[in-house]
């Protein structure tokens, strides 16, 4: 009865081979949160969304595994998924890319493409690590970017009359204006300092301006919404 079991078990795969299979990804999934976290620079950090991703790579690896050559396997495990609906709203662009870096493994190692993950991985981390490293493409290297002004005001407090703040302002525009009851009102600002470093003095002085009773600055540079 026990060898029919057995015969009855028996799948394509071997054990051995999903035991390593899936510690190989587990591996490599680890390198990839390692550089996740290394180049991670905003607010939305998440514990939860590491252990995601490497979970993610482990069952796309095990899902391979199971649909290798078996094409009526891999339309029923496709009619399955498509039930599952991920309501989870990635606050940055760069999530998606390593989710996909994750499944992306996953799928290599499930199909025995042992060679193309390891390079895969070391590759594109590498490369991750160096556009961070020189700051690629960001906000103060391309003269772009700025800061978010936030200014909570009453009259006879308007943000185009000329004051001493505007001198420290390389550029301002005007976004939006919101009454908060008959005495406040609330500007938002896109603006560019002219010297970076004077946060503090340019906000000095813009709240011993007359009429502002509040003011926030907030930097333009790997902002997300949160």
């Amino acid at each position: 009865m026990l060898d029919n079991f057995i015969l009855l078990a028996e799948t394509e795969v071997s054990a051995a081979i999903v035991v390593i299979n899936l510690f190989f990804v587990f591996g490599l999934e680890l390198v990839i949160a390692w550089v996740y976290r290394k180049t991670h620079r905003t607010l939305s950090y998440s514990q939860s969304f590491i252990f995601t991703m490497i979970i993610m790579g482990l069952i796309a690896n095990l899902i391979m595994m199971v649909v290798t050559e078996n094409i009526v396997g891999a339309f029923a495990l496709l009619g399955a998924f498509s039930l599952i609906r991920f309501r989870t709203i990635m606050k940055e662009t760069r999530d998606i890319a390593f989710v996909f870096f994750a499944l992306a493994i996953g799928v290599a190692v499930g199909t025995n493409n042992y060679v193309v993950a390891l390079l895969g991985t070391l590759v594109i981390s590498g490369i991750i690590l160096l556009l961070n490293q020189y700051n690629f493409a960001s906000a103060a290297a391309s003269g772009r970017g700025g800061y978010i002004l936030i200014i909570l005001a009453k009259p006879p407090f308007l943000p185009e009359t000329a004051a001493t703040w505007h001198t420290a302002l390389k550029t301002q525009q005007f976004l939006s204006a919101k009454t908060l009851d008959e005495q406040f009102t609330e500007y938002t600002l896109s603006i560019k300092l002219a010297n970076e470093s004077a946060s503090g003095a340019f906000l000095a002085a813009l709240r011993n301006t007359p009429g502002v009773e509040r003011a926030e600055l907030m930097s333009g540079r790997d902002t997300v919404e949160y």
